[in-house]
């Protein structure tokens, strides 16, 4: 996301010059920029960092964790006991915790698994 500067035409006109076929979509006082794959992405992010524009990034979809909910275990299932019966599976997760109701702070019979 590209922090909006008020000279942000130029910002884009050097931006589309490198990167014809980019994306992009105003929101608040940031640049949403969107490409195409993973290696023009790469291209733009060290491309916005020689121009020397203010900006982060976002993780993209590949380099997210995968969450994963377990439901119909009883509520009161150890944590522990279920890490250790998914690493027997073959699964390496992260942390394991109970997903907690919003309205009513009581946990439901769901668990939460995101794997690294």
């Amino acid at each position: 996301m590209l922090f909006v500067e008020k000279n942000y035409k130029a910002q884009m006109a050097a931006i589309t010059k490198a990167f014809p076929k980019i994306r992009s979509r105003l929101t608040g006082e940031f640049l949403k920029l969107y490409t195409d794959s993973a290696e023009e992405r790469r291209m733009a992010v060290q491309h916005l960092k020689l121009l020397k524009f203010q900006f982060y990034t976002i993780k993209s979809k590949a380099e997210r964790p995968i969450k994963v909910v377990i439901k119909g275990l009883p509520r009161n299932t150890n944590q522990d006991e279920i890490k250790q019966d998914l690493e027997i599976l073959g699964f390496t997760p992260d942390r394991v915790n109970q997903l907690i109701g919003r309205k009513t702070n009581a946990p439901p019979n769901l668990f939460n698994h995101p794997p690294p």
